[in-house]
């Protein structure tokens, strides 16, 4: 007599129901038809969803009545019906969301509010910031202010051009 012994293995999957199908598929970039790795696969009438992995790559249980979002950082969103996946692509399907690019205008930042506060505090050395009291944090005991004594070409050149120019002005550098 001849014992054999082997053992099932089985996946519970608690996702299927009557009448829903399985697809799998990749979210991929239009213009380098790279993948676009964690995108948001969304089921607008059910109010829940999957995560691509890094791959761009993900698969989910829908109903023919259902409707698909795709979304992710930096990229359009795009909305299909789960019926326009045709029979065939259930297994390989691609979709290709287009890059949302957006440009913003060059800002320049001074750390000064006009010139005389910068002349204050970098030319004079003076107009040194107030002390800032925090509650239960010791005042500060000492200030610390110190002048130049030697001739500083920088001063030169910003007495020359102090005459005409503002911080407002975008030219205006310091």
């Amino acid at each position: 007599m001849i014992l054999v012994c082997g053992v099932v293995r089985a996946q519970l999957n608690f996702e299927f129901t009557e009448g829903k199908y399985m697809i799998k598929g990749q979210v991929a970039d239009l213009k380098t038809s790279g993948s676009v790795p964690f995108a948001n696969v969304w089921i607008t009438n059910q109010k829940k969803g999957v995560t691509a992995d890094q791959d761009g790559k993900f698969t989910m249980y829908i109903y023919p009545t259902d409707t698909l979002r795709f979304s992710a950082l930096g990229y359009i969103p795009k909305t299909i019906p789960a019926n326009a996946i045709s029979d065939k692509d259930k297994y390989t399907f691609t979709i290709q969301l287009v890059e949302d690019i957006y440009s913003l205008k060059q800002v320049t930042i001074y750390p000064f509010h006009n010139r005389e506060e910068f002349a204050d505090q970098f030319i004079k050395g003076t107009g040194m910031g107030k002390p800032v009291t925090i509650a239960g944090i010791d005042a500060p005991k000492y200030s610390h202010k110190e002048k130049t004594k030697f001739y500083n070409p920088i001063s030169a050149i910003y007495n020359n051009i102090k005459k005409n120019r503002s911080a407002a002005d975008p030219n205006f550098k310091p």
